[in-house]
């Protein structure tokens, strides 16, 4: 006989992957009333009405659907049977879709496939969403960026999908975004007299604790002499080796008080090169960085920013900077002494310069703002 419609079908949560980098979608549905009822067959796939699979199921209003594949739009729906094998309507359909982000890089996705329906649709998100977790209410394009207070979690975004010609049509879905670890090392930045020494801060980051810390720079040996390691608590251990253009440092705290949240880590000291000429930039990147934590798990997603040092010669340089917010301003780098300020609006011939103003310099850099209404104009740093 044929049972009655199965009553409707929810995607109630969406598991975590398991270790084979598989996910598993969890749904529940209203027990149909027919006290014929002996289970349900929960059919899926990959496109809308358009089942590959089916699972079999008791008399349970729950199930687990296992092994489906990452970033992949899965849609499901139900029927119930009787113990002869006849099987009622399918239940309304429900979507479940993953992707995984990493924090502060984002994650992006459709949330149906593109030939869903020809229908215009109309996406929202509930109000349970994440902050700053959006969507485009005509093409359904999903947006979050997480913060790293969401790495190592799984979170669940439902998504009403509003079909505008067959509301029968209409459709939840449920956005599975899984945010990976995070270990960050940010390298800091210097300016400096040639022949003079200096320090680059190491930061470290982290969404957990993290114990045992490693980062290779790529180092110009011959600018910057002599590299070596301090390190500030709670890192108890640590050390610099040097092997050409290369630094490998190396970082320990102890199981009991590792490193958590942000950690001035370590600084690295050296001493530049004498007789330098000219002012020259040195970018300071990692070549590979690694890390574990308390337990002795090995971070998935590690980054680092690349650090910088200024070596200030007998030559000064200007570096300017707009900042939509704090409007321009001009790096000034030279050796200690007094200087004046020039600028023009024009260069070609016979350019005018134009005293904008006289300062003394104490230290390798110093900042000046500049006037944001002019909207093209041309520095020099003359020595007095």
């Amino acid at each position: 006989m044929l049972l009655s419609s199965c009553l409707p079908l929810l995607l109630a949560a969406s598991l975590p992957r398991p270790a084979f980098a598989t996910v598993n979608a969890s749904l529940m549905w209203v027990p149909n009333a027919d006290p014929n009822v002996t289970g349900y067959n929960i059919y899926y796939g990959s496109a809308s009405q358009q089942f590959t699979n089916v699972a079999a199921f008791g008399a349970v209003s729950n199930a687990v659907i296992s092994d489906l594949a990452e970033n992949t739009t899965y849609f499901f729906a139900a029927k119930a049977h009787d113990s002869a094998g006849d099987e009622s309507d399918f239940s309304n359909e429900a979507a479940f879709t993953s992707v995984n982000a990493t924090p502060n890089g984002g994650a992006r996705l459709n949330v149906l496939p593109n030939n869903y329906t020809s229908d215009p649709l109309v996406f929202s998100l509930d109000a349970s969403a994440p902050p700053g977790a959006t969507i485009n209410s005509a093409n359904g394009y999903f947006s979050w960026v997480p913060g790293r207070a969401y790495a190592g979690t799984t979170n669940y975004i439902n998504v009403h999908v509003a079909d505008a010609v067959n509301p029968a049509l209409n459709i939840s879905e449920t956005v599975m975004v899984i945010v990976g670890d995070d270990l960050e090392y940010q390298l800091g930045s210097a300016a400096v007299c040639a022949g003079q020494s200096a320090s680059l801060p190491l930061v470290v980051a982290s969404s957990t604790s993290v114990a045992n810390l490693r980062i290779t720079l790529t180092w110009p040996d011959s600018q910057l002499l002599n590299p070596t390691l301090t390190c500030l608590s709670p890192v108890v251990t640590g050390s610099l080796t040097q092997q050409g253009s290369q630094v490998v440092i190396q970082l320990q705290a102890t199981t009991a008080q590792p490193l958590t949240g942000t950690n001035l880590a370590a600084q690295v000291n050296f001493q530049t090169a004498s007789g330098q000429a000219s002012t020259a930039i040195y970018s300071i990147p990692a070549s590979s960085a690694s890390g574990t934590t308390a337990d002795g798990t090995a971070y998935a997603n590690v980054s680092a920013q690349a650090g910088e040092v200024v070596v200030v010669g007998n030559q000064p340089m200007l570096r300017p900077q707009a900042n939509a917010g704090a409007g321009r301003s001009l790096t000034l780098y030279a050796n200690p002494g007094n200087y004046q300020l020039l600028y023009t609006t024009s260069l070609t011939a016979p350019v005018t310069w134009t005293p904008q103003l006289s300062y003394q310099q104490t230290s390798a850099a110093q900042s000046v703002s500049l006037d944001p209404t002019i909207p093209t104009v041309f520095y020099q740093l003359q020595q007095l």
